[in-house]
């Protein structure tokens, strides 16, 4: 049974305004703090983004395995995940989905943080799972060449994993070239979670990972 606060995490109170059910895939979206995670703690991280009122659902150090959830998973983040519609309306894609899950790395964009240690990612991920989020990344690797914008919505309207970067709309610029594969292989999913359909012969291990 999925729990909305991640068990064995520390809690950081981010506002407990209830918002609507969304419709449509659960999702993730992976972020990083744009900080040193030798010098800043998770917790540290964690209270900078409550304070400037866009909290994350996790604030993780890979470097240390320290998490920190600051939203219920029942609740929805103000990172910044909005966009724009085609005639001028302004969308928040964090709004949709059954979830969407936002989790922040304390890492920097220009050194991904799936080159180096990944510590406590596995519980993160079976956490993930709990919520039905596909171990998946449909929008391929983040850090590269974003696709168009009617391709980038149909992406996203299959939920999984994604990056800042990859939210229709995002002019984020995070997290950088994460090598995904690596990233959602931590662990096997939790019994009963959507998995990633097998590549076909030929297909990127990209397209599916």
């Amino acid at each position: 049974m999925a729990q909305a606060w991640m068990p064995g995490t520390d809690r950081l109170g981010g506002g407990t305004a209830r918002t609507p059910p969304g419709i449509g895939a659960p999702r993730t979206v992976w972020t990083v703090t744009e900080s040193d995670p030798g010098a800043w703690s998770a917790h540290k991280e964690a209270r900078r983004m409550v304070d400037e009122g866009h909290p994350a659902h996790l604030v993780w150090n890979p470097l240390t395995g320290e998490v920190v959830q600051t939203l219920a998973a029942t609740r929805r983040s103000r990172l910044a995940l909005g966009g724009t519609h085609q005639y001028g309306l302004h969308l928040d894609h964090g709004h949709e989905g059954r979830v969407c899950l936002v989790v922040a790395a304390v890492a920097s964009r220009e050194a991904p943080f799936t080159d180096g240690p990944m510590h406590g990612l596995a519980p993160i991920l079976a956490w993930l799972d709990s919520w039905g989020v596909e171990r998946a990344w449909h929008a391929g690797p983040p850090g590269r060449e974003g696709a168009k914008a009617g391709e980038a919505v149909r992406r996203w309207a299959r939920g999984g994993h994604f990056g800042h970067d990859q939210v229709p709309g995002s002019s984020a610029k995070g997290p950088g070239r994460l090598d995904t594969a690596r990233l959602l292989a931590a662990g096997p999913p939790v019994e009963g979670a959507p998995r990633a359909p097998r590549a076909r012969p030929g297909t990127p291990r990209s397209a599916t990972a």
